[in-house]
């Protein structure tokens, strides 16, 4: 088993459109106001092929493995035990200390 601190991500490709109007006022008095108003279009790029829409990606992150729990036939024997923790942590980059091994019951 093992456990994730977050899933894979994927950041689709962006067409971002962005607008900002000022406008400035001023009164028969001599006061000013100014409004500042921006506006912001953001759309998911698609790629068509086949008449199938798919979503073109920047980049697409790996989950984030947290730990393991692994049971195994042998895994009483120390030896048996210390070459799979080390299998699991070359792997996946887990500290030894988030890799549990346990005897599979039989």
């Amino acid at each position: 088993m093992i456990t994730y601190a977050e899933t894979s991500k994927v950041m689709p490709v962006y067409n971002e459109e962005s607008t900002q109007e000022n406008t400035e006022e001023t009164d028969s008095e001599g006061g000013t106001r100014k409004v500042t108003q921006s506006d912001t279009r953001k759309e998911v790029i698609y790629e068509e092929k086949d008449g199938e829409r798919t979503i073109i990606t920047q980049s697409t992150s790996s989950p984030v493995i947290e730990g393991a729990i692994i049971t195994a036939e042998g895994a009483s024997n120390a030896t048996v035990k210390t070459n799979i923790i080390l299998a699991v942590e070359a792997v996946t980059g887990l500290a030894t200390h988030k890799i549990q091994v346990f005897e599979m019951a039989v």
